[in-house]
């Protein structure tokens, strides 16, 4: 009896390590940020170290620019160089953003000028991300922007 149960037992650690895993796990879906409390106080996404590690070294002015859009101007010591972080709870077609580049994981997109770069990110349904900046390495400042206020958003959500 004894021999009958530890070969059965046996037997089915074997076969639950000869199992195969699937190999098409389910895609990782991202969970859809709430950027509403942020549309009034949009500069409250990047802390004071975001802000250094940016190299935005003057205060940070927060502006409503419609309903359901607030806007953060940032900008750094020297006049040419300028980030704007914009929270968006009611775009009018999250469509319009191809799945070109991600930010934080998120679909965006990057619109690319001589001196400027805008970088809109879709976070969930109608919300948006967006970072824009001028100066040097103007892409690489809107996307770190986009990047850091979500990540500041992800530490605060429950």
């Amino acid at each position: 009896m004894r021999r009958a149960l530890v070969f059965g037992l046996a037997a089915l650690a074997l076969a639950g390590c000869s199992a195969t895993s699937d190999a098409n796990p389910a895609p990782v879906k991202l969970d859809d940020l709430d950027l509403k409390p942020y549309v009034a106080k949009p500069c409250s996404l990047l802390t004071d170290d975001q802000r250094s590690d940016l190299g935005l070294t003057r205060p940070p002015v927060d502006h409503s620019t419609g309903p359901g859009i607030g806007t953060c101007f940032l900008t750094a010591g020297e006049t040419d160089r300028t980030v704007t972080l914009e929270v968006a709870t009611d775009w009018p077609d999250p469509s319009k953003i191809p799945d070109k580049i991600k930010i934080a994981g998120y679909p965006a997109v990057e619109i690319k000028g001589p001196t400027t770069c805008k970088v809109q990110v879709s976070v969930g349904g109608k919300q948006q991300i967006s970072g824009f900046a001028t100066g040097p390495k103007a892409c690489h400042s809107a996307e770190n922007v986009a990047t850091s206020a979500i990540g500041t958003i992800k530490q605060h959500s429950p």
